[in-house]
């Protein structure tokens, strides 16, 4: 087993120019890394298929993970091709997508009061997690370097391929959701290590978690617990896991911390659905609605070329998506019906 590399076709996501959102406001030349489009629906899937790999290659055929959703879904996806038993450890609010895709795959789930929005519980169940599954030799999967350093530094490839896709001109600024501060640490680590001068890359948190963004701004060195509020899922890290390490390469890479409102994340949501046509998750608009509030600084040249990471597929949380959705009801017609409908469409 120690040839086997696990994998489901991650990576090599499509990196797509905004058709509207950005022409409409000034600025031609922002895209879309579509990291929605992984086999599972979000990035976590390049963090997954280093971590099975690294299982595999270990002879276990067990595993626990702690998940405010993503990791959770690419964990149990990737454990069912590869005949792996896996325990996932999630918050009270996990959206009833992604619970109802971990469960499909078969993984057994167990919520854990206060994960995810208490630091202090998060923070003690991390530990507690990590004593056990050293005591009882059961790999432990959680997506942060400060635990799975080898699996986070599968997350970096996104870097990589953002320069081969975005040759010229070069991209200018990087916006990246964060949560726990992987994601970060990770695309800025790749960049850093394929090339001397990296974009910029802002960091954009919902103001209801706002760990490293405030920290930065400031002017801290290290990340303060702080009780989320947020209701954007996946966002949701109220204690330092990566936070920290993402506030040393925030400060690296010419970044600045963003926060935004859940309302501004809802908006960014709803118009990537219904004027790009983008499929994503709230968490997944983070990153525009961090643009917008970059634009509104005067933080971005009209002519710079500024990527958003899309981060996770609209499936993951449902009911966000029927927020959006409800705005537009659907009819039920006869037959007859059909020639006032044509008259209705060329009157719009």
């Amino acid at each position: 087993m120690k040839d086997i590399r696990a994998t489901m076709g991650e990576g090599k996501t499509p990196l797509i120019p905004s058709v509207c959102l950005g022409p409409d406001a000034g600025y031609p030349r922002l895209f879309f890394k579509l990291e929605n489009c992984n086999p599972s629906g979000s990035y976590k899937d390049r963090f997954i298929a280093a971590e099975v790999t690294r299982i595999l290659q270990t002879g276990r055929r067990v595993c626990v993970g702690t998940s405010s959703g993503n990791t959770g879904s690419a964990l149990a996806a990737y454990s069912a091709r590869y005949g792996i038993r896996c325990v996932i450890f999630v918050n009270e609010r996990t959206p009833a997508g992604k619970l109802t895709q971990m469960r499909s795959y078969g993984a057994r789930i167990v919520r854990v009061r206060g994960f995810g929005e208490d630091a202090a519980i998060t923070a003690a169940i991390c530990s507690d997690l990590e004593r056990l599954s050293q005591e009882r030799s059961v790999p432990l999967v959680i997506s942060a370097f400060r635990y799975c350093p080898d699996g986070m530094l599968g997350v970096s490839s996104i870097s990589q391929e953002l320069l081969e896709q975005q040759a010229k001109p070069a991209i200018d600024h990087v916006f990246v959701p964060l949560g726990g501060g992987g994601l970060f640490s990770a695309v800025a680590e790749g960049f850093l290590s394929l090339r001397a001068r990296p974009p910029a890359i802002h960091a954009v948190q919902p103001e209801g978690c706002s760990t490293v963004a405030a920290s930065f701004l400031a002017g801290r060195d290290t990340i303060e617990p702080v009780g989320s509020s947020t209701r954007i899922s996946g966002l949701s890290v109220p204690f330092d896991i990566d936070g920290t390490l993402a506030l040393q390469y925030l400060k690296r890479c010419g970044g600045t911390g963003l926060t935004v409102s859940d309302e501004e994340v809802f908006t960014a949501q709803s118009h990537l659905l219904q004027r790009e046509g983008i499929y994503c998750e709230p968490a997944g608009a983070a990153a525009l609605a961090g643009f917008r509030k970059a634009a509104e600084r005067g933080l971005i040249g009209r002519e710079q070329v500024s990527v958003c990471l899309v981060t996770g597929h609209g499936s993951k949380d449902p009911d966000a998506i029927e927020r959006v959705a409800s705005g537009n009801r659907e009819r039920l017609i006869d037959a007859r019906d059909l020639a006032g409908e044509f008259r209705h469409l060329a009157a719009s």
